[in-house]
């Protein structure tokens, strides 16, 4: 967790799919930083889990089961968050259907309307669900910031992920769209564009593959990327240091999409028999 532990003092912030990967590494973060977090997701058992390892830590932390794909359920867990805390100050969209993703995404030509549905109901739907229902509640407490977790996927296209693509390419339009309908109080909205992000047995594995692991190299201008990366981002876009940063995609991934990953082309130009003196 984070070792400025005043940082987010005061702040009740929500974080939605928070219980494994991205969601419970910037949930343990923003606890540690001083914010009181509530954890979200269907895994009621692993929610429950890491909300007691951050309490154990001496920080706040609460979970409330939701289901993203269910308006009602959306709209129960914001005020549920609201009544337990007692306010909202940021919301962290994190949720995506990643189980769906694995299992249904294909050439768009290929792939099955009804997986695609199940993947747009999270992506989509549900992200529309909880800024519909969080934003009012950020009104009554005088402003707050949401933030939107996206991927390379929104920015590149990347091979057979056109639902995945689709609902962090919208995520994007609609962060500059509730930037300008809700800046007048106080509330910021922005995108985070996440790169690779590989644990150490992960990066080793992709680095021995035979073909992946020279092309996927390639790409990184720095290192492969750790949840504590992504983690910072979210809390300093939660913070009240990020009050002049709104309607941004902000890309947290390494350099990947700066480069267009060229060979070096000094080298083709003077290399070349006909190139000019």
């Amino acid at each position: 967790m984070g070792e400025n532990r005043d940082r987010l003092r005061g702040k009740t912030v929500l974080v939605t799919g928070s219980t494994r990967g991205f969601g419970a590494a910037m949930a343990r973060h923003l606890a540690g930083e001083g914010a009181r977090v509530v954890l979200t997701g269907r895994n009621e058992p692993d929610g429950s889990r890491i909300a007691r390892e951050i309490a154990d830590a001496g920080s706040a932390a609460r979970f409330i089961r939701a289901d993203l794909t269910d308006e009602s359920s959306v709209r129960d867990l914001v005020d549920t968050a609201v009544r337990q805390c007692g306010r909202l100050d940021a919301v962290v969209n994190n949720a995506a259907a990643m189980d769906e993703v694995g299992s249904s995404e294909q050439p768009i030509a290929d792939m099955d309307t009804a997986g695609f549905d199940r993947i747009i109901r999270v992506g989509i739907h549900g992200l529309f669900w909880s800024c519909k229902y969080a934003i009012p509640k950020l009104i009554e407490a005088g402003g707050g910031s949401i933030v939107n977790v996206s991927s390379l996927a929104a920015v590149a296209g990347i091979p057979s992920l056109p639902g995945y693509s689709m609902c962090k390419g919208a995520m994007g339009a609609l962060t500059r769209q509730l930037a300008v309908d809700y800046g007048q109080y106080g509330i910021r909205v922005n995108t985070m564009v996440c790169g690779l992000v590989l644990g150490p047995a992960l990066a080793a594995a992709v680095a021995a593959h035979p073909i992946a692991g020279t092309k996927i190299a390639e790409g990184q201008l720095t290192r492969y990327g750790r949840l504590d990366d992504i983690a910072a981002m979210a809390a300093y876009l939660v913070s009240d240091e990020s009050a002049f940063v709104t309607g941004s995609e902000l890309r947290i991934d390494g350099g990947w999409t700066s480069s267009a990953r060229f060979p070096r082309l000094t080298e083709l130009v003077h290399g070349s028999d006909t190139a000019a003196p």
